[in-house]
């Protein structure tokens, strides 16, 4: 065995077995282990029966979250992924790829450059790359439609989910699937059927009916916008029908190179980097082992504790509610009733579902009763019941928090949790790892805020909603333009409309929305209450609605210039507070510097 730049070669039985494994920064498929890998391919002796490529951890994926793969310089660096895939098709020996568990991005390319693909039944595959807007540029649009077939092709590369390997077997991406009780037998059976099937060729079927191929990306052009990543995925497709391989690829990479340029695709991908670094640990909790929590107890019936009773009877867990006022437990039950009677009636729940959620709840009115419960969640401006110390507790609201408990306000899909310096580490890690499973962006703030980054954030929009109505905008003129901004329509603030009439440009409206919430953002920075600009942009995308593809009021100041936001501001400062900037803008102008610079108080 030999091993290199986390490339372990065994060999047996004129077979080879080559083991990918990830280095401890989480990275996969590095141009280091690029090269080493197309190095040990080019090694191999024509005479081999074959080689098994497999990840050591069953991800085979550039992360190990399996999302999407980053711009990174690392990309352009040789060998590229484009010059790996092209040597593991054109190797001297037929190259195999054993799927254990996600594929995705660049271990998706990987597979598809292999002759043949096996996998267990838990694989899956996902062409992630679309997540962000963009081509892979390693001649996975070439390669898949020959595999699938155009229509098949298309729907992955546009819609970047994961495929289950049964389905994935049924449309011809997977050639076979291995069942075994132990990853070894996994591995003995993967390379039984490899070295009996090594001399086969496979058939390219995705192109043998050229009329439906056609016909698939004529459907997807005639919905598409002309720069949409829709139309260029059709355009690639079209080429690996009709062009020679190489020309084919070469239209890939440049397509490629230009969607990673677009302004969108950047700005979704500060969102991935935003929400990759949100979900990492802090180092002091990596070692820290809890449990999971299995019976959480929400104390208030509040509509934001509606929402987590829900998020959590969907996940399979038992909750218990304590709600002493019958009147505001009976809106709670008959909310949940109804919300799930609609998921029924739409098709996303089963009625057995329902039920069974149903039976999940248990509501109480005395606080004795949540003795059992492993976490307790208690809603704004409701008395915190005695809990069992090692029992996580998580406050909502302006209350004062009792010895070791968590500050927590929810947003949207976003959960802003505030840890205190005396929090216990098994309560902090349990509280995340529980507010992740209801599917909740978990952000940490660095002080405790009743308000949170979300409320901050949100009374920064709506004082520049006012001030703007004030000046004579009408409403539906500043509805109409954050609509049109990606914003879902905004309840406009209560406020007199101004005595004259004032026509203003849907640019300069969603910039001045957007420099309040900016400017807020700095103050909020420089407080400590947010540990980064990104995690400001995460509250205001997932918390407050606004696009994705804008990627967050930060992002947007960076990228025009906090010069050019300073100077907006200082000129609409004239018209009210809410632009005036907040001394730590000043400071970073003064200094040249971003918003990734720390702040200092102001």
């Amino acid at each position: 065995m030999t091993v290199t730049n986390g490339i372990d070669v065994t060999t047996s039985d004129a077979f080879a077995e080559i083991t990918l494994s990830r280095f401890a920064d989480g990275l996969w498929l590095s141009a280091a282990q690029r090269a080493a890998l197309l190095a040990e391919l080019a090694s191999l002796e024509i005479g081999r029966a074959g080689v098994l490529l497999r990840a050591a951890d069953r991800v085979m994926a550039r992360h190990a979250d399996g999302g999407p793969d980053l711009p990174s310089p690392d990309d352009q660096e040789k060998p590229t992924m484009a010059d790996l895939c092209r040597a593991i098709e054109q190797a001297p020996v037929p190259v195999f790829v054993l799927l254990e568990g996600m594929v995705a991005g660049a271990g998706a390319e990987l597979a598809l450059a292999a002759r043949w693909r096996i996998a267990t039944p838990g694989a899956s595959i996902a062409f992630s790359a679309g997540r962000l807007g963009r081509i892979s540029g390693a001649g996975g649009t070439q390669r898949l439609p020959h595999l699938v077939g155009a229509e098949h092709a298309l729907r992955l590369l546009i819609q970047s989910r994961p495929i289950p390997a049964p389905e994935a077997l049924v449309i011809g991406l997977v050639d076979q699937i291995v069942e075994a009780d132990t990853q070894a037998e996994i591995v003995a059976a993967a390379r039984a059927w490899a070295q009996a099937n090594a001399r086969l060729m496979r058939k390219a079927t995705g192109t043998a009916d050229a009329k439906a191929y056609l016909q698939a990306i004529k459907a997807v052009r005639a919905t598409a916008a002309p720069d949409s990543l829709a139309m260029a995925l059709a355009d690639c497709t079209e080429a690996a029908l009709l062009l020679p391989a190489e020309q084919g690829l070469a239209l890939e990479a440049t397509l490629a190179a230009e969607r990673d340029a677009m302004p969108r695709t950047l700005a979704l991908a500060h969102m991935a980097r935003a929400e990759r670094r949100a979900a990492q640990m802090p180092e002091a909790l990596q070692q820290i082992k809890a449990g999971p929590v299995v019976r959480p107890a929400l104390v208030g019936a509040s509509p934001q504790m509606t929402a987590l009773a829900l998020m959590a009877l969907v996940r399979g867990l038992a909750v218990t509610v304590l709600e002493p006022d019958r009147n505001r437990l009976v809106a709670m039950l008959q909310t949940i009733a109804s919300r799930q009677e609609a998921a029924v009636q739409g098709g996303t729940l089963s009625a057995a579902q329902r039920d069974a959620d149903w039976a999940r709840l248990r509501t109480v009115v005395d606080a004795a009763e949540i003795a059992r419960a492993d976490l307790v969640i208690v809603a704004s401006d409701t008395a915190v019941p005695e809990s069992r110390p090692a029992v996580p507790l998580l406050v909502m609201g302006r209350g004062p928090l009792p010895e070791g408990a968590l500050r927590l306000v929810v947003w949207g899909r976003v959960a802003e949790l505030g840890l205190p310096a005396n929090c216990p580490a098994a309560a902090a890690v349990q509280a995340m790892a529980f507010l992740r499973r209801l599917g909740q962006t978990v952000v940490l703030t660095g002080v405790q805020s009743p308000l949170g980054i979300s409320g901050r954030l949100a009374g920064a929009g709506a004082a520049a909603l006012r001030a703007l109505q004030a000046s004579g905008v009408p409403p539906d003129a500043i509805r109409a333009a954050l609509v049109d901004f990606g914003v879902p329509a905004p309840a406009m603030p209560q406020a007199e409309l101004g005595p004259l009439l004032r026509l203003m440009q849907p640019q300069e409206i969603v910039n001045r929305w957007l420099g309040a919430l900016a400017n807020e953002g700095a103050r909020i920075l420089a407080s400590g209450l947010a540990q980064s600009a990104s995690d400001i942009d995460l509250v205001a995308v997932f918390g407050l609605g606004l696009p994705a593809e804008s990627g967050g009021p930060m992002y947007q100041a960076e990228q025009r210039g906090l010069m050019i936001l300073r100077r907006d501001l200082v000129q609409w400062a004239a018209e009210a507070e809410v632009w005036r900037p907040v001394p730590a803008l000043d400071a970073l102008v003064s200094a040249g510097r971003g918003f990734s610079g720390r702040l200092s108080q102001g």
